[in-house]
């Protein structure tokens, strides 16, 4: 197992953190073996075409719902990923994979733990595309007598983990994929970055799909109109490459990529220290890409002297 720590602290913790979760054995890498190095670009799902539908298996309660319905809307806003909200096929305490689906679950997973939310990467059996996910939230801080316990807090970090599930790594804007303290209050929504961003992870069509259910055909434009306005769009789009290119390149210089094999097992250069993202391999030879969302430090040793 290759831990990339955000808060070195809770490395103390994450030896109990598999049996906690009721998680299968794991087994470890094997040496200089990462999921980066299968998937040299980013984490993505395999699918024939740049726009897909992603089925998300409703496996939460109480309040939980109508917020449920609220991220994936607010996800839905951009073109690439489209989240459609589908009955669970889990329980909310085990919150197993389910092929081609992301599976969301609430439960009260404990404090002792310390974490808020938890995404989970099941990738295929080539190791190149995810083919399953789930999120997990905690409802022993966001539904109980701690500082977390706000719709802010909820929704933030529901925001957070859901972004996960397409690939998205963290940023320092006022994105709820920021995964600072401050933005687990205040950032709530994806914002037009993070959009941009899905365009460039699949831009590329794959000749296999990982994910679930039928998918639309994306329209297609008239000929004539295509072919009498072909070189003005070309135009248009090699100028908004370009600038895709250089924004890449802006985004990735403060923050180094998870997915970039040189930052694994060390800290991503300019992170802050709320996440950690562990990689690893299944017994039966699966890889698994685990962010976990830690509480802030004071709020778990308050939290365990409540209990």
């Amino acid at each position: 197992m290759r831990i990339v720590t955000r808060r070195l602290a809770q490395q103390l913790v994450l030896a109990a953190f598999a049996a906690a979760l009721l998680l299968a054995p794991l087994a470890s890498l094997m040496p200089g073996e990462t999921i980066a190095s299968r998937t040299p670009n980013t984490f993505h799902w395999a699918r024939k075409q740049s726009q897909f539908t992603l089925q998300v298996g409703d496996n939460v309660d109480g309040g939980w719902n109508s917020l449920l319905t609220r991220v994936v809307s607010d996800w839905n806003k951009g073109d690439t990923v489209t989240f459609r909200v589908v009955g669970g096929s889990t329980s909310q305490q085990e919150c197993r994979e389910r092929q081609g689906t992301v599976q969301v679950c609430n439960f009260r997973y404990g404090t002792q733990e310390g974490w808020l939310g938890l995404t989970r990467l099941y990738f295929n059996d080539r190791g190149d595309h995810v083919d399953a996910a789930t999120v997990m939230m905690n409802d022993s801080f966001l539904n109980a007598g701690s500082q977390y316990n706000t719709e802010a807090a909820r929704r933030h970090t529901l925001c957070h983990e859901l972004g996960h599930t397409p690939g998205l790594d963290h940023v320092s804007s006022n994105s709820c994929m920021n995964d600072s303290q401050q933005a687990v209050f205040n950032n709530l929504a994806p914002i037009n970055k993070d959009f941009r961003q899905l365009e460039r992870i699949y831009q590329h069509k794959d000749s296999t799909s990982t994910v679930a259910g039928k998918q639309k055909k994306q329209k297609k434009k008239n000929q004539d109109s295509t072919d009498r306005d072909g070189k003005k769009r070309r135009d248009r789009d090699d100028r908004r490459r370009d600038r895709d290119r250089n924004r890449d390149r802006s985004d990735r210089a403060g923050t180094e990529s998870f997915f970039d094999p040189t930052s694994l097992p060390a800290v991503p250069s300019g992170a802050d220290a709320d996440e950690t993202v562990l990689v690893e391999t299944l017994d039966d030879g699966r890889t698994v890409v685990t962010f976990i969302t830690w509480a802030d430090e004071a709020a778990v040793e308050e939290a365990a002297s409540d209990e």
